[in-house]
């Protein structure tokens, strides 16, 4: 993305005796594409932190607190990612299709 799609566009609606004052029209597009850039990134590392660390509880005992615990990381883990995941799909509801 250019770095000038990062700023506000602003558009600047000349005077007339029908409009009014001027007005300002500034588009908030540039931080839902960013917004969604960064949760899609963000959710797709947490699903390979879970995925990591499901492996990593396999590798202890059925019975041990450790697997206990790291099933308990993972869960919340994955959790977050679902939630990360809906927020991208909310996120991306305001960009133009592409």
């Amino acid at each position: 993305m250019p770095d000038e799609a990062y700023g506000a566009i602003m558009e600047f609606v000349p005077q007339s005796r029908d409009l009014g004052p001027p007005k300002v029209v500034a588009t908030t597009l540039p931080f839902f594409a960013r917004a969604a850039a960064v949760v899609g990134e963000t959710w797709h590392e947490l699903d390979q932190m879970a995925a990591s660390l499901d492996q990593h509880a396999g590798q202890q005992s059925p019975d041990s607190p450790e697997r206990v615990v790291i099933e308990l990381m993972a869960s919340g883990v994955r959790e977050l990612a679902r939630r990360l995941e809906r927020t991208e799909g909310t996120l991306a509801a305001y960009l133009p299709a592409p």
